[in-house]
């Protein structure tokens, strides 16, 4: 097995030579003639850079792209009751596919598994394209969400296999920015394109973009990176499902009326069960899905619960806020979405500054404990807001809520990472991501049956004689005089800023994982073992 040198031009300036990284590529067994002979193509991190990000934004934008182009689907394809399940069924795979893919590349190998997620994904755009019903576009949305589950957890796992953990938060940042730019622009995206050549196109956009990072990523199959011994838990994977599942769906239908007690009483006992089951089951493996002995080290624990504090604390922002906006503020859904770019470009700073701070320091406990000491602040601001308020101010506020969690979105997994040997480091990455996705998935469904319930509490009793139907339809509120808009916006801000202080108390949490949190050196060289 022959090493190879890194192109100097393909590293950063702040890197220090080809061994910072000690990319290694795979070529055949050694002959005597190797001694004189040329050594082989260095395997350039740029492209490989560019194409993970690529992937990353794709697997992002799909899922909630096909939000704002829900009512044009279900008005051709006549399936009101189920268009939940579009966007629920692309979710709930994905969450259940990270782990897979995490011990899946352990065991074989990631460059080749990522393609083949990438070509998972890009098939299953197709298919998404040419439904002719409800059933069929949510079977292939979950096809694709199993693609978009290789899609978030590999590329952060490649980092590890390129790049030393001191240096890893610097090339995580932008992946992380990535992902929140693509979270708010989906939904603008998918309505461009519906409004524009058809829904369907919000699927098919998918080749071109997908098949140029195929390509980018072809020299991917020269990287060398550590594999584990022996196979799949599969006990563990069908019980992970079985949990995952039933505790979404408990979640979620218990806030939905004409729910009985004993089916959410059943649905729980089996997610509970379930549950128990698949801890037992992982422990008692010898090669688990989800590595028990990982949540030894605080580090790793640290990490898998400010994961849960990002998923349920700031998506549940991400998704109900701007319908906050729209009803308050009298915007434009477009406008309404546009709230959320403050947000965004306090990500985009403070995970790249953060990245270059830990590569250059490598100390990064300040940052989770300042960020979330900074989000509970932030939420605590939201909470506080009045109908009157100018929206720029909700905007500044948003900012700080996104420099707050950018601070420590990333840098908790290169923590996670560093704790635990490299041959696992792939299940780590796609553990941590299963939990925040959980958390995304549970966090978003009680948030939003809070709001829902008060809503609809508050417009079935309001004193403005304006009937409940009306209070929910945007247009017909933009249609109502300047007084009662005025009672619409305190009903949705008595409904919804609650939220806030929920979302406070979640951050409050992360405060104190952050101060628990040991730092441990950040090793400046790669551990393939």
């Amino acid at each position: 097995m022959r090493r190879s040198n890194v192109s100097p031009s393909t590293i950063p300036d702040d890197v220090d030579g080809s061994s910072a990284l000690g990319v290694t590529a795979e070529t055949g067994p050694s002959t005597p003639s190797d001694s004189v002979a040329q050594p082989p193509p260095p395997l350039r991190v740029g492209p490989i850079y560019a194409a993970l990000l690529i992937i990353v934004l794709l697997g992002a934008l799909d899922h909630t792209i096909v939000a704002t182009a829900l009512p044009t689907v279900v008005g051709e394809l006549d399936g009101a009751r189920h268009m939940a399940w579009i966007i629920t069924a692309y979710t709930l795979a994905m969450t259940v596919g990270m782990p897979v893919y995490g011990r899946l590349g352990d065991r074989y190998g990631r460059p080749l598994l990522l393609m083949v997620a990438l070509t998972i994904f890009l098939g299953a755009s197709v298919l998404c394209g040419f439904a002719q019903d409800m059933f069929q576009l949510s079977l292939y949305r979950g096809i694709q969400g199993l693609g978009g589950a290789g899609l978030g957890v590999l590329p952060p796992a490649i980092i590890a296999d390129l790049v030393p953990p001191r240096q890893r938060a610097k090339y995580l940042g932008p992946l992380g920015s990535v992902f929140g730019v693509a979270t708010v622009i989906s939904p603008l995206v998918g309505g461009a394109i519906t409004d524009t050549v058809g829904w369907r196109w919000v699927f098919w956009i998918n080749l071109p973009v997908g098949l140029l990072a195929l390509a980018m990523a072809f020299s991917l199959r020269r990287l060398k990176t550590a594999r584990g011994s022996g196979g799949v838990d599969w006990p563990g994977t069908l019980l992970m499902v079985l949990f995952t599942c039933s505790l979404v769906a408990v979640v979620s239908l218990g806030t939905e009326p004409g729910i009985s007690a004993g089916i959410l009483w059943t649905i729980g006992a089996v997610a509970a069960i379930s549950g128990v089951l698949f801890v037992v089951v992982e422990i008692r493996s010898k090669h688990p899905l989800i590595p028990m002995k990982m949540f030894k080290s605080w580090p790793v624990v640290n990490a898998a619960g400010l994961g849960l504090v990002i998923g349920a604390g700031l998506f549940s922002v991400v998704a109900y806020l701007p319908s906050y906006v729209q009803m308050v503020y009298s915007t434009s859904a477009s406008v309404a979405g546009m709230i959320l770019l403050p947000m965004v470009l306090g990500m985009m700073v403070s995970t790249n500054l953060t990245g270059w701070l830990v590569s250059r320091t490598g100390r990064y406990k300040i940052f989770p404990l300042a960020g979330s000491a900074l989000a509970v602040a932030a939420a605590i601001g939201l909470r506080l807001l009045q109908p009157g308020t100018p929206l720029p101010v909700v905007g500044i506020l948003l900012a700080f809520l996104g420099l707050a969690v950018g601070s420590f979105m990333q840098i908790t997994v290169v923590a996670a990472q560093n704790a635990m040997p490299h041959s696992v480091v792939g299940s780590v990455t796609a553990s941590l991501g299963y939990l925040r996705e959980l958390g995304v998935t549970v966090g978003t469904a009680v948030f939003g049956g809070l709001f829902a319930a008060m809503l609809a509490q508050s417009a079935a009793e309001n004193t403005l004689g304006v009937p409940p139907s009306t209070i929910t339809d945007p247009q017909a509120v933009q249609q109502l005089p300047a007084n009662l808009q005025a009672g619409v916006a305190v009903i949705y801000t008595d409904a919804f800023l609650p939220i806030f202080g929920l979302l406070a108390c979640i951050f409050a949490v992360g405060v104190l994982l952050s101060v628990f949190m040991p730092e441990q050196r950040l090793a400046d060289h790669r551990d393939l073992k």
